[in-house]
């Protein structure tokens, strides 16, 4: 643990999404940065939470359920204070538009948006309840704001409506110095970019980024630290896009 000035010294943060890829590099984050997490996921993420050391406890959640939601925000009771969330988890069905059927739209939307939705609001009424202020902090997708592409339409417009959710949130959350933002990552090499796509089309979107490659998870780790932290704090509502150029709204 370094003392950094950022404030994130002892604070218990959820982190969903975190068995692997982004989710996993920012639990890893915040942890060697002092915080107390719980790493969740619909997969086991014991290996990341033993990564983040002894302050570090894993659960499995799964955001199409309530009841799991409901579970996790019990557990987060059960170690302390919550003082933040980062809901890193996303379910991306690579299917070309002409043929997306019901199944796949109704998957995509439980994970994406209501999901997210019913975690998010647990989420703020635990932090409200602290008394203490906190930080929610939601991905969304440069697919959101440019439409997507490669047979992703349908996760591009479950992700767009968490844009919607956080200044909503912020608004709610502003009056007891809690702070809603998001982060709109583009091209980041995990497994959910490498799925479903051929070489020839990752390398058709490496060459539309200008820094010509795709960014590295621990650089989204770096992101959500600082919009956990003290250094954040009027910082609400906003996204925060992750691209290496090749979005600038």
């Amino acid at each position: 643990m370094e003392e950094t000035g950022l404030g994130l010294e002892g604070r218990l943060a959820i982190v969903v999404g975190a068995a692997q890829g982004i989710g996993a590099a920012v639990a890893k984050r915040l942890a060697h940065l002092g915080m107390d997490l719980i790493c969740a996921d619909r997969q086991d993420c014991t290996a990341t939470a033993d990564a983040c050391g002894d302050r570090a406890s894993a659960h499995l959640v799964d955001l199409s359920q309530p009841d799991s939601i409901s579970g996790l925000i019990e557990h987060a009771r059960s170690r302390g204070k919550l003082f933040g969330l980062v809901n890193c988890a996303g379910l991306l069905v690579r299917t070309p538009f002409e043929v997306v059927d019901e199944a796949v739209m109704q998957r995509e939307i439980a994970v994406n948006q209501t999901g997210v939705f019913y975690l998010t609001r647990a989420a703020l009424a635990e932090i409200q309840a602290g008394g203490a202020g906190g930080r929610i902090v939601l991905f969304t997708s440069q697919g959101a704001f440019t439409g997507g592409f490669f047979g992703s339409t349908t996760y591009a417009m479950t992700k767009a409506a968490v844009g919607a959710l956080v200044k909503s949130l912020a608004r709610m959350g502003a009056p007891d110095a809690i702070t809603v933002n998001a982060v709109a990552p583009g091209g980041v090499d995990t497994p959910m970019l490498r799925g479903g796509m051929s070489e020839d089309d990752l390398d058709s979107f490496r060459q539309r980024i200008p820094m010509n490659r795709f960014a590295q998870p621990d650089e989204l780790g770096g992101v959500c630290a600082f919009l956990m932290s003290d250094w954040s704090g009027y910082i609400t509502g906003s996204t925060l896009h992750v691209n290496g150029g090749q979005y600038m709204p």
